[in-house]
């Protein structure tokens, strides 16, 4: 992934939701989480995928026990992206309407 993200040139929105995502990402590995969380969620398998990233950090909040992780910056530039993104679906011909 490292490798292809050199070769091309990702857009200012594109960037800042990589960006935003990372914070997440170092938030998530900033704690353990309880044993409940991470077998009902799968947390100690090696496929660990958003999906389960973002569900142990909204237990965390849920919880109290942790300090709260501010999931707005990341849903705000992923918004700005989709915006982006949602007009060129039809031009690229991925959906037809």
């Amino acid at each position: 992934m490292v490798e292809y993200l050199q070769k091309n040139k990702l857009s200012k929105q594109a960037k800042a939701v990589l960006n935003a995502g990372r914070e997440l990402w170092q938030a998530y590995f900033s704690e353990t989480d309880v044993y409940t969380v991470r077998e009902e969620l799968k947390l100690n398998r090696p496929d660990v995928g958003w999906y389960q990233i973002r569900n142990a950090l909204k237990k965390r909040n849920a919880s109290s026990d942790a300090i709260p992780t501010d999931f707005t910056p990341f849903e705000t530039v992923y918004k700005t992206l989709t915006e982006k993104l949602k007009p060129q679906v039809f031009e690229l011909g991925f959906l037809r309407s």
